[in-house]
């Protein structure tokens, strides 16, 4: 097989170069020092492997007499998870249960409920409303001697006067 651009190969090796290769290297071994340490710093102590069996046995009867046994499926972690669970949904039912969302008439604003007539058009005379009010809760009275008293009006003009200076009001004494 030939090989492709054989002439465009820029590198040559001299000749006889390993001839005299092995002879160079193992001058320059002998000749120079070596850039390996002859002390790394790392030893074995004396005695160490007429010690080393003593040891080891002395370890793995040690190991024998009390095992350590890890359970695969520990309890305490299944435990830990139902109490938490149970946590939960004592919270949750704790909090929806005294929880009463619901809304009656009187959870309503009067300005409310007069926005309310104001925007919707409602078709209902003056008698068609008079028969759906109850008659229980009031006296006749009521529609035709109004109460007025001191404390009533202020009462009303608390509730729908924004600036009493507005109102221009003079003393006649």
């Amino acid at each position: 097989m030939k090989r492709k651009n054989s002439d465009k190969n820029p590198f040559h090796i001299p000749k006889g170069y390993f001839n005299s290769f092995e002879d160079k290297l193992k001058d320059r071994i002998f000749k120079e020092e070596s850039p390996i340490p002859k002390n790394d710093g790392f030893s074995v102590p004396d005695s160490y492997f007429e010690q080393l069996q003593t040891q080891l046995m002395a370890m793995v009867e040690e190991d024998k007499s009390s095992p350590k046994v890890i359970p695969l499926y520990p309890f305490k972690k299944f435990l830990v998870i139902a109490a938490s669970i149970a946590a939960l949904l004592v919270l949750a039912v704790g909090i929806n249960w005294n929880n009463d969302d619901t809304l009656s008439f009187t959870d309503l604003a009067n300005s409310e409920i007069e926005a309310y007539f104001n925007d919707t058009e409602i078709d209902l005379s003056s008698d068609e409303i008079a028969e759906v009010l109850p008659i229980d809760g009031y006296e006749i009275n009521d529609f035709v001697k109004p109460e007025m008293t001191e404390e009533n009006l202020l009462d009303y003009l608390n509730e729908n006067v924004e600036n009493f200076e507005e109102l221009n009001l003079e003393d006649n004494e």
